[in-house]
């Protein structure tokens, strides 16, 4: 048939009815015919139940609910502690101690010497303070200690410094660690719906294809191979659309379980990736050097407090020196209760001996630094490739992201100028399905350049940045 007879009785044809076809503007040639279809797939995805409007209030809720920053909290707490711990062992310490018991004998008369110095104890004898004890015996004692010399003591907290420091710093470190995996799961939700969407249109525009082949096989200019092949076009275009939807729906849970929200979580349609950049930024900022990160700073304070405890264990060596004040009291009768006794000393320990427990725990201590000393230099070794690897993911992002752009032209007017030729009987079906799913794969490769753009600057951004939210 001549091509322009099948362009004219297309264009005056009777329709079936519920068919309209559309004819668009065109200042040369006629407009390809679009038909209108309908179709259940093409209505678009629900809504999440849950909406983030804007970046501060994902990240609010990432400050109460996330559990990975909950343990890290913990941490420092627990970190504290340890040093509190440590610190005790310097200060100076008051104890008490009550006890009743009963005399099986019957009370006694308890004497204490007049002249007796600080530690005499009782008992009887001449020149001494006479008093019947109570039965059952009320006794209470009350000590004070002081370390005078405990060098152990000293390196212990020295090292519960820094081990304080290096979960501070962790603390840090998981602050950036949440900021770029929140980014990168709002990105993934925003190029979820996108590609949703994507998928929607790739499917209507392959009934539209479908409509018109098998329109041409009713006015005979068409064959029924046209049809099939536009079919097994629209088939691939359902599965795009229900394996897309899958995504996002995967997407949304990833959001809503990073966010501490039980139910799926999306965007805002009105969010871009752009802003979503810009607001990140606020949240961190820049370093002038990688080296001050807080992961390779938690990293070098892990070492300073391998090396202290290295020398808190070794310090077990050496004497301590503690002053030391008792006193004691009794119920008497007559009267309520007596104060015999309260010294005051000094204890020096001599550690001599104890099977090689000292010696054990310097091994174990060297062991430990030389541990923290290895990962200070494999994560300093990673983290100059990291700066090194996001610098160029950039470049190669951006150039990714053009090209895309240009081959979704390219194919977009493909596919126009096929869809034309298809409706004046000059090209195939073939044609038609080879153009269409290039066009889909085309907008599909964009999204995903797009959201790998939009990856490759955050991570770039904070692998030389502190988050302090």
């Amino acid at each position: 048939m001549n091509p322009f007879l099948l362009a004219a009785l297309l264009a005056n044809a009777p329709l079936p009815s519920g068919e309209r076809w559309a004819q668009a503007d065109a200042p040369v040639a006629p407009a390809p015919l679009q038909p209108e279809v309908s179709d259940p797939q093409l209505a678009p995805v629900p809504p999440a139940p849950v909406r983030m409007e804007s970046w501060d209030q994902a990240l609010q809720l990432l400050r109460q609910r996330s559990t990975e920053l909950g343990n890290a909290l913990a941490r420092v707490e627990s970190a504290r502690g340890q040093r509190r711990v440590a610190l005790a062992g310097l200060l100076p310490s008051l104890n008490g101690n009550v006890s009743v018991q009963h005399n099986l004998l019957g009370p006694t008369v308890a004497q204490v010497g007049a002249g007796a110095g600080a530690g005499a104890g009782v008992g009887t004898g001449t020149g001494s303070t006479a008093f019947t004890t109570t039965s059952p015996l009320g006794t209470g004692t009350l000590t004070a200690a002081v370390a005078l010399f405990d060098l152990q003591s000293v390196h212990s907290l020295r090292a519960a410094d820094a081990t304080r420091r290096a979960s501070e710093l962790s603390l840090d470190e998981t602050r950036r660690q949440l900021t770029l995996t929140l980014a990168q799961a709002l990105a993934q939700v925003a190029s979820s719906e996108r590609i949703a969407e994507v998928n929607r249109v790739n499917l209507r525009s392959a009934l539209e294809r479908l409509a018109l082949a098998r329109r041409r096989l009713e006015l005979g200019a068409g064959t029924r191979l046209d049809v099939i092949r536009l079919e097994q076009d629209a088939e691939s275009a359902r599965a795009s659309v229900v394996s897309g939807d899958e995504t996002l729906r995967q997407a949304r849970d990833g959001l809503g379980l990073l966010l501490g929200v039980n139910q799926p979580v999306g965007l805002n349609k009105e969010l871009s990736l752009e802003e979503l950049f810009a607001q990140g930024q606020r949240e961190c900022r820049a370093l002038p050097d990688v080296s001050e990160r807080p992961d390779q700073a938690a990293a070098r304070a892990q070492l300073l407090a391998a090396e202290r405890s290295v020398s808190a264990a070794r310090s077990q060596y050496l004497p301590t020196l503690e002053a030391q004040s008792t006193a004691l009291a009794f119920t008497v009768d007559p009267g309520f209760a007596r104060v015999p006794i309260w010294n005051i000393g000094a204890v020096l320990t001599l550690p001599f001996y104890d099977g090689g427990a000292r010696g054990g725990l310097v091994n174990q201590a060297r062991a430990q630094e030389e541990l923290a000393r290895q990962q200070a230099v494999a994560l300093e070794r990673s983290a100059t490739v990291e700066v090194r690897r996001t610098r160029r993911g950039v470049d190669v992002a951006q150039e990714q992201r053009g090209i895309a752009s240009r081959a979704r032209d390219l194919a977009d007017e493909n596919d126009r100028l096929t869809r034309r030729s298809f409706e004046v009987g000059a090209g195939t079906s073939q044609d038609l399905v080879v153009s269409a799913a290039a066009l889909r794969q085309a907008e599909l490769n964009l999204v995903v350049s797009e959201f790998q753009f939009f990856q490759a600057r955050i991570e770039s951004f904070l692998a030389e940045a502190a988050c302090d939210w």
